[in-house]
């Protein structure tokens, strides 16, 4: 195998301290994850759902409106681009391929949400779950723009859900 100029293949031992030692993370860094990958599509997805509660249905009172879940994920499917300049990257370089990822879920979840009982465990129990899992394995990783694109839709998908649900209740129906 010949070695270009640029290329160089250096060996690293198994022991080797830069291998062993864990890399320290600052509570700071932990924080600003937890606020922009976690909090954030939660909020923005109980946003859009309780709002959705309050003032789409009563007014439209159709069955062929969609639920506050599928409002809140179509809504924010429309903001992609938005949301992955202010939560994932400062340039629009990737933003198709977040849009992509955000979608990959977002879409399926909507589908879901039309199954009446089914929906609420496939639809916000299981994703529940998973979103859990994924946030404590993905918060101190550098991922690519599609994962960050789940990641978001989980989070959008429960806030619209325990959005609409505190409406609901708020509003005493």
């Amino acid at each position: 195998m010949e070695e270009s100029a640029t290329e160089q293949i250096v060996e690293v031992p198994l022991d080797s301290p830069s291998l062993t030692e864990a890399k320290p993370v600052s509570l700071i860094e932990d924080l600003k994850t937890g606020l922009k990958h976690i909090v954030a599509p939660a909020l923005l997805g109980a946003l859009f759902g309780g709002g959705w509660q309050r003032y789409g249905l009563p007014k439209l009172d159709s069955v062929f409106a969609p639920n506050p879940v599928q409002f809140a994920l179509l809504s924010a499917l429309l903001l992609t681009p938005l949301i992955y300049r202010i939560l994932v990257h400062t340039s629009f370089a990737r933003c198709l391929e977040y849009s992509f990822g955000f979608s990959a879920l977002a879409l399926p979840l909507c589908v879901v949400w039309l199954s009446g009982w089914g929906a609420l465990f496939c639809g916000m129990y299981a994703i529940l779950l998973a979103w859990v899992s994924v946030s404590m394995m993905w918060t101190r990783r550098q991922l690519p723009p599609f994962s960050y694109g789940i990641w978001h839709a989980m989070g959008v998908d429960l806030g619209a859900f325990a959005g609409a649900v505190l409406m609901y209740n708020a509003l005493g129906l």
